[in-house]
């Protein structure tokens, strides 16, 4: 890794490729964990307990004000780090507010309220591209990427 002489040397200046680079420890330590079954029992259990938890602390939020629904998508977000049914969740999720955000500028009455709507797509596709490459969630063997995935 760090002693290889073909891997290219990392600056302290970030730039456009460091994006990658930026949660590189995070990938190699889960790499690691899914190397070793015992470890990484724990491992899953310990996301699905920290991930459910953020999700009932988000539904009791949701008739507080406040970010209730988004505190529920972030745990939504933990649980599909490691399952892959919370996964498909997030990616229908995704698709239902593609849908709203499609609607919401097709029905808009002003151009504000239009930009609005697509800036919330936008978001909602960075938001989701960014939790897919940093969790690296990994799709069971023996499937391939659907379209719109």
């Amino acid at each position: 890794m760090h002693g290889d002489p073909t891997e290219p040397p990392r600056s302290a200046a970030p730039d456009a490729s460091s994006g990658r680079q930026r949660f590189q420890w995070f990938r190699d330590l889960r790499t690691w964990i899914h190397a070793r079954p015992h470890v990484h029992l724990f491992y899953k259990v310990l996301v699905g307990i920290v991930g459910g938890l953020i999700v009932v602390i988000g539904l009791i939020l949701v008739p507080l004000p406040g970010p209730g629904w988004l505190v529920v998508f972030v745990g939504l977000t933990v649980l599909a780090s490691e399952f892959h049914f919370f996964h498909r969740i997030i990616t229908w999720l995704r698709a239902k507010l593609h849908r709203f955000w499609d609607w919401a500028k097709h029905h808009a009455p002003s151009k504000r309220m239009r930009d609005a709507a697509d800036k919330g797509k936008a978001d909602v596709d960075a938001a989701h591209a960014e939790a897919h490459r940093n969790v690296g969630v990994q799709r069971p063997r023996g499937q391939t990427a659907r379209t719109g995935h």
